[in-house]
Formats: structure tokens, C-alpha cells, sequence
């Protein structure tokens, strides 16, 4: 697999969001996947989908690829040298030399994608908004799990899914924080539901996922999150929890499970029961909301197009989506406007939510 020609420099080379179509690449990345598939020919190749923080591709070598195979066992680091094609309107990559790169070698965060926010304020924020809650029996359950430092540096590093939304060191807070924040305002637009109870499950709605991900170089699931999945580690952590408070309300307590369990909304989106409290549904739509709004930031964001008003075909929700007006300056001959005689509103794009399906549900990932 390695050639003595490929090129090695101290820096990890070019981002995969800065390779543009036939251009020469070489660079360090990640394996996040691999495939030995055999072509129409009978030729074997090796497909490998390489990762950095900024993005993944897909790349392929065709020479001597069986044993190339035999060699990435597990997540590995490649240096590569190869040529970008385009093909079916995606980069890919034609792997001319790779050689692998050891891991002491290794800095994770050229890999891993970060939370864009600043996570000491989003820290301060979830305080404040724990702050809220009022009922005597949660104050002895909040200081449970903020005074457990394991636990909580895990959660605010833990991302919030692999692929879709929030799926960076750090997404799990981030997430978190903004169920909790559309929780609070829901909270005062109806005022027959339990503010508390509410706020609390946004809190623990996934706090599983401290245990479900794996995220070294690569954001992957463990084996405990496959096995068992973030629901019902989450309500196991809520038991260890509970069990050292001292009289915690039995139906309290069912209730907060029942908020955990139920927050997919339907068993075709990986919930363990449907809601069947007020409570459950409210968080059920703000969970979904908070993660669909942020993966429609990542999807409008990319410029894979800068000539068009729409996005690429999305097949997660079977779309195209209209990235809003064209931004173009004043034209160089034309007179300078007049200032507004009133403060202009902001043209904000609209949400575009029709009914989702399962195929079109973007949430974690199944």
C-alpha cells in the first residue's frame, strides 16, 4: 500500500471543503469507511470515505486494492496523494499513493469536527435555565448530575448524533441547551403543561448519548450504543441517579422516564414508547425542531452551488431547498440609495415543513 513516493509534510495538507474538481490533492485524513468491491471487469477496488473536521469524501484505489484492504483494519490516518474527479455532481478522489500515518503521530482535533459555539457559555446557559425549575423534588436530582464531573465533562463533549445534526464534540450541549430554550418558551405559551417536568426531560432527553458515541478520530457508535441505544442508557443513568435521592416521587420519576423513552415520537423513528403525556409531546416537537433546524443550517451552508438558488437534491428529506434571495451588490452605475424612512425588517428565509415521513426524518441516526 505505501509508496516511498508520496509526498510527507508537516502540516496535514488540504481540507477536504477546500478540494475543488480536478485539482491535484494531497493531504491527511482519516478512514471513517471502506469497502473491497469489485468492478464490472472483475477488477477489485477499494472505496474508502475519508474524514477531516471539515467534511468527509469519497475516494477510491484501484492498484493492488485487496491488499491495501488487509492493511486498514479499524479507524486509520492516510496520507494521500491523489487527483479529484467529479461524478454525479460529488468530489471524488482517485487515490494515486497513500501511506499510513502513525498514531502518536496523530492530532485528533484535525478530524473531529467542533461545536461552532462556545461551550462555557452554553454551560452558563444550561445552568440558567435549570434555574428555572422550582419543585422541591428536582433540586436534589439536578445537584446529582451537576456535581457528578465525569459525567458532565462527558456531556459537554459528547456529540448529539453521528451524521444529520449536531454531530460534533460538543453537539450534545449545544443540542440540549436549545430543546431546553424552545422548551422554556413552549412552557409559557401553554400554561397547562408541568414547566418543570418539562424542562427536566429536555435536560435528560439525551443523556445517553454520553455512552452511545465513541469519538477518538472518527464520531462512531459504541457497542453499548448499538446494542442498547441512548434511551435506555439515559434511563438507566436517571435510575443511578434517583436511587441517591433520598423519597424521590415514585410518578415523578416514571414520568421522567417516560420523557426519555418517548422523544422520537413513534417507534419508526426509534422511540420506545409514543408520547402519551402533554409533556412528552412538547418535547417530542421541540427535540425535532432544534434538530432539524440544525441540519438545515449545514445543508443551506455548503456552497455547492453558488450560481443556484437551491440546494442539491437532499435525499434524507426527498428535496431540494431555496437558499433565499440572491445577495447581489448595487450595480457600479447605479445611484446610491436612499436611506429607509423606516427601520428595514429582515428577510429571513421560512421554514419549509410539509409532514416528514420516516425516510425524511432527520434525527439520529438509525
Amino acid at each position: 500500500m505505501a509508496d516511498a513516493s508520496c509526498p510527507s509534510t508537516g502540516d496535514s495538507g488540504l481540507r477536504i471543503a477546500d478540494i475543488q474538481p480536478n485539482q491535484d490533492v494531497v493531504g491527511t485524513f482519516v478512514v471513517e469507511e471502506k469497502q473491497l468491491r469489485t468492478a464490472k471487469n472483475g477488477k477489485p477496488f477499494l472505496t474508502l470515505k475519508l474524514r477531516d473536521k471539515t467534511g468527509s469524501v469519497t475516494a477510491r484505489l484501484w492498484e493492488n486494492a485487496t491488499k491495501a484492504a488487509q492493511t486498514l483494519a479499524g479507524h486509520k490516518v492516510l496520507r494521500i496523494q491523489g487527483r479529484s474527479q467529479e461524478y454525479q455532481n460529488e468530489i471524488q478522489i482517485h487515490i494515486q499513493h497513500m501511506e499510513p500515518v502513525p498514531r502518536d503521530a496523530v492530532d485528533p482535533s484535525d478530524f473531529l469536527p467542533v461545536c461552532p459555539k462556545d461551550p462555557h457559555a452554553l454551560w452558563k446557559a444550561l445552568k440558567g435555565l435549570l434555574q428555572k425549575v422550582h419543585k422541591k423534588p428536582y433540586g436534589e436530582l439536578i445537584r446529582a448530575f451537576v456535581s457528578d464531573k465525569a459525567l458532565m465533562a462527558a456531556f459537554c463533549k459528547a456529540p448529539a448524533a453521528k451524521n444529520v445534526h449536531h454531530a460534533y464534540v460538543g453537539g450534545l450541549l449545544e443540542h440540549t441547551v436549545g430543546v431546553m430554550h424552545l422548551c422554556a418558551l413552549i412552557g409559557t405559551q401553554y400554561p397547562s403543561l408541568d414547566q418543570d417536568l418539562l424542562l427536566m426531560g429536555a435536560f435528560l432527553h439525551d443523556m445517553g448519548k454520553v455512552h452511545e458515541f465513541t469519538y477518538d478520530l472518527v464520531i462512531d457508535y459504541s457497542d453499548v450504543g448499538r446494542l442498547v441505544g441512548h434511551m435506555v442508557l439515559g434511563v438507566e443513568i436517571l435510575n443511578a441517579k434517583i436511587a441517591a435521592c433520598k423519597d424521590f416521587p415514585e410518578e415523578t420519576a416514571v414520568l421522567l422516564k417516560h420523557l426519555i423513552l418517548s422523544h422520537h415520537g413513534e417507534p419508526q423513528f426509534g422511540a420506545v414508547q409514543s408520547p402519551m403525556t402533554r409533556e412528552a409531546f412538547a418535547l417530542h416537537l421541540a427535540d425535532d425542531l432544534d434538530a432539524k433546524m440544525n441540519s438545515l443550517d449545514d445543508i443551506l451552508a455548503k456552497n455547492d452551488d453558488p450560481d443556484s438558488l437551491w440546494t442539491a437534491y437532499q435525499s434524507l428529506y426527498g428535496r431540494y431547498f431555496y437558499k433565499g434571495p440572491r445577495q447581489d451588490g448595487p450595480s457600479s452605475d447605479a445611484p446610491d440609495p436612499e436611506p429607509p424612512s423606516a427601520p428595514c425588517r429582515e428577510v429571513r428565509q421560512l421554514p419549509l415543513w410539509p409532514g416528514v415521513t420516516e425516510k425524511g426524518r432527520a434525527h439520529d441516526d438509525a
